[in-house]
């Protein structure tokens, strides 16, 4: 470990090497961190944070950089790497937090007092960490998905998306939950649901912790399927199956599947922790489309959430329409970027944002000419 220089209120410490950041030691004073935090949330969870580094160290240049924050009230914990990019990037030194784009919520876990938390002191005396005593060399800090009431304020700061969320709190019962939602909606569910009843026999279930293996071999439709639906998005290599790996065993991990006749029809990836479900991706297959599937599956998966006590529905990320219909509140994201002031820092950063860009719509209308032209 290595210490920063003091700073007014924060004092910052730094873990810098792997083996000291998997020690079952400090892993078990992360949980306590966790568990004693008013801002946890599961993206930093260890397991889910092990299952981003071993898909992504095989892929990237990654460097640890997890920082611990510590002032008379507070502790904070920020997982962060530093992305050491490729020429085609300029190889521009990016600091990033665990999880980058793959996670939704990048809050930093705070253990202490909620009504002491000094968010605004803190992200100032960060940036003059960063800038003055910070132990790497860095072209650019960068962190979105940032809930409002963790967020810094000032420049560099901006909002971002919005996450959905349902409040379960208000249910006494599975039951109840169907009532509450809009007439059109219920209608819809109830009519769909019907067909596929009359088409077949229907299957819910989850998966549970004992049943990693059975977990795997459905990852291989579910994420055929996925890659149907949305076949532009990048889906890093063995990325799903580290999360059942590291995830189901310690039951964070949510998979659930609709069957019909014994055929999957649709699967909500996600995770559980405290008194929260997230949903992370829900995908169904084609064949089934004119049944809803995703939609039963939801309503089947609130039910369940509801069932077990949970006291928020999470959608996480991204404006689909479909989550309007179920969410009835907002939780809203704030970003930060910080850019090194430094020559050639500002030469790299400006590389990737206004030279990276220029050359690849210089590629693509030279490969749109060559592909109209005629043989």
């Amino acid at each position: 470990m290595t210490a920063g220089k003091s700073h007014n209120i924060w004092k910052f410490h730094w873990l810098t090497r792997w083996d000291e950041i998997w020690n079952e030691g400090f892993i078990r004073q992360w949980r306590h961190w966790l568990d004693s935090s008013f801002s946890a949330h599961i993206f930093f969870h260890p397991a889910l944070v092990r299952a981003w580094v071993d898909t992504y160290l095989p892929l990237r240049d990654l460097r640890p950089y997890f920082l611990i924050a510590e002032s008379s009230e507070n502790r904070m914990f920020l997982p962060l790497v530093l992305w050491r990019r490729n020429w085609k990037n300029a190889f521009q030194r990016l600091l990033v937090p665990i999880g980058y784009s793959d996670y939704d919520y990048h809050d930093p876990i705070v253990a202490g007092s909620e009504k002491t938390f000094a968010k605004c002191t803190f992200w100032a005396e960060f940036a003059g960490h960063l800038y003055n005593s910070a132990p790497m060399r860095w072209d650019r800090f960068s962190i979105a998905g940032v809930r409002r009431e963790f967020a810094g304020v000032g420049d560099g700061w901006s909002t971002g998306e919005s996450c959905p969320w349902t409040d379960l709190s208000i249910f006494g019962r599975a039951e109840e939950f169907l009532p509450s939602l809009s007439p059109v909606l219920r209608g819809e569910l109830r009519r769909r649901r019907r067909r596929m009843q009359e088409a077949g026999e229907v299957q819910y279930s989850v998966f549970s912790s004992d049943e990693v293996s059975g977990a795997l071999k459905e990852l291989l439709p579910f994420l055929a399927a996925h890659h149907l639906r949305w076949p532009g998005a990048y889906e890093a290599p063995h990325f799903y199956e580290n999360l059942v790996l590291h995830g189901l065993p310690l039951d964070i991990l949510y998979f659930s599947v609709l069957r019909i006749n014994e055929e999957p029809a649709a699967w909500r990836f996600g995770f559980i922790y405290k008194d929260r479900f997230y949903s992370y991706i829900l995908t169904h297959r084609t064949e089934f489309k004119s049944f809803s599937p995703g939609n039963i599956l939801t309503l089947r998966d609130y039910e369940n959430a509801i069932a077990g006590k949970f006291k928020v529905y999470d959608l996480l990320r991204g404006e689909e329409d479909y989550k309007s219909s179920w969410a009835d509140q907002r939780a809203y994201l704030s970003s930060f970027q910080l850019d090194n002031l430094g020559l050639r820092c500002r030469f790299r950063n400006m590389a990737v944002d206004t030279v990276k860009p220029k050359l690849n719509a210089i590629i693509e209308c030279i490969q749109g000419r060559r592909k109209g032209v005629r043989l």
